[in-house]
């Protein structure tokens, strides 16, 4: 441990007065307490913040950690620890401050202690019309964080992206999402469309679920071995870690816009769309018209012409160019992440930042019984193994619907009925996580 040792000054937890040295390295806190050696892990730790927590303790030290639950009800959910500890003066009491919360940062310790200043975008009307409630428990974890951040409220799609579009980059280092993956496609639409688009795409983009389907902020907690909840999602963006995340460019009409989640056509946009109509039953009214659809079993037929990843299982280094599928489909889902929804674990195989769109197609001549094996797998991504389950990882695809009536949708949104195309832009965004 010595040698990993970057600040040491006497320490000790309230309401023991300091007498025997605390030591700080880049991953854990130890001090003593009643003689006994102790130790907090930084990867918990948020922030610090400077209080007098009694007259002999005048200069006490309040360190924020949210370790994760280990009891069966909450397990790896993470809650609000409080560690109070005691310096000598004013002055070791500085240095501890600027020793961790540098340290948390990833900066030397004897760096001037800036604080990260985040603009917070809350959508009101996502979801169940709960966001501005959600970010409450983001809020406490901001709050004892070292960091500063600004609020808006938003009332409409447009008012979402002229906010965005408006923001002034060089004051901030982040722009946090607190609403659906509607919401987040608004965001980064209004992103794409500045005239410093290279450098406003670069903003990293935190989410904090406030929608129904929430599929990009169960990949990112997903990807981080976090359990799914608005607080875990806070604390990630708290802690300020950063990836790549891979954005796709949609070509159709001679237009170009931006996807982040997935494409749908056949079943998937079938359910996604016409259940609107049982919007009072939440959540439940996808599971519901799903089966509503299976006893009709309608398909589609269609082209499908896509350019392999090397990580396709059809890829063949001497044939690595376009191949073409012509066939009544049942669905085909485009997915840029794991997670469509929070319970939705469509392309397992998927990441982040792996330059590929998973692609799952089912075709005519799949059972209903196969159809409803695939709705209930899916939750846990045991699904791929289904006889009539393809899979198909690619660069780019073209989709050209070969029937008069269908549905298209992008990122949860309908689109034009008509050819579309799509192509990964590898690691254009970065997220926190």
């Amino acid at each position: 441990m010595e040698q990993n040792v970057v600040f040491t000054s006497k320490l000790a937890q309230y309401p023991e007065l300091p007498k025997n040295p605390g030591i700080l390295t880049k991953e854990s806190l130890f001090w003593q307490e009643q003689g006994i050696k102790q130790r907090l892990s930084l990867a918990d730790v948020v922030g610090t913040s400077a209080i007098a927590i009694s007259e002999k303790a005048k200069f006490g030290l309040l360190i924020s950690a949210y370790p994760r639950q280990t009891a069966i009800a909450k397990r790896n959910q993470r809650e609000l620890a409080e560690y109070y500890f005691v310096c000598e003066d004013e002055a070791s009491r500085a240095q501890w401050q600027q020793a961790i919360d540098n340290t948390l940062a990833g900066k030397p310790i004897e760096a001037e202690l800036e604080r990260r200043r985040l603009q917070v975008v809350i959508n009101p009307n996502s979801g169940r019309q709960k966001a501005g409630k959600i970010f409450q428990q983001g809020r406490q974890v901001f709050d004892r964080a070292n960091l500063e951040y600004d609020v808006i409220e938003t009332t409409s799609t447009q008012e979402t992206k002229s906010s965005i579009f408006n923001l002034n980059l060089d004051q901030l280092e982040g722009l946090v999402i607190v609403g659906g993956d509607g919401t987040v496609h608004d965001a980064i639409a209004a992103l794409m469309s500045r005239p410093d688009r290279d450098r406003a795409i670069k903003l990293p983009l935190g989410i904090i679920p406030g929608g129904t389907g929430n599929g990009l902020c169960k990949s990112i907690l997903a990807a981080a071995g976090e359990a799914y909840s608005p607080l875990n999602a806070a604390f990630i963006i708290a802690k300020g870690k950063q990836q790549d995340f891979d954005l796709a460019t949609v070509r159709q009409n001679e237009k170009e816009y931006y996807s982040f989640l997935s494409l749908a056509w056949g079943l998937i946009s079938d359910v996604d769309i016409e259940s609107e109509k049982l919007k009072f039953l939440g959540a439940y009214r996808f599971d519901l018209y799903a089966l509503i659809l299976m006893s009709l079993l309608r398909d589609y037929r269609g082209r499908f012409t896509y350019l392999p990843h090397p990580d396709c299982q059809h890829f063949q280094a001497d044939k690595a160019d376009w191949q073409t599928i012509e066939a009544d489909f049942i669905f085909l889902w485009g997915m840029n992440t794991p997670w469509a929804a929070h319970d939705m674990n469509v392309t397992p195989k998927a990441r982040l930042n792996d330059g590929a769109i998973d692609v799952l197609v089912m075709r005519r001549g799949t059972s209903r019984l196969e159809l409803l094996q695939a709705l209930i797998k899916c939750g846990k991504g045991q699904h791929l193994d289904l006889p009539h389950m393809e899979y198909y990882k690619v660069r780019a695809f073209k989709l050209k619907p070969l029937t008069d009536r269908g549905i298209l949708v992008v990122d949860g949104e309908p689109v034009d009925y008509s050819p579309v195309e799509m192509e990964v832009m590898p690691g254009l965004a970065r997220v926190y996580g």
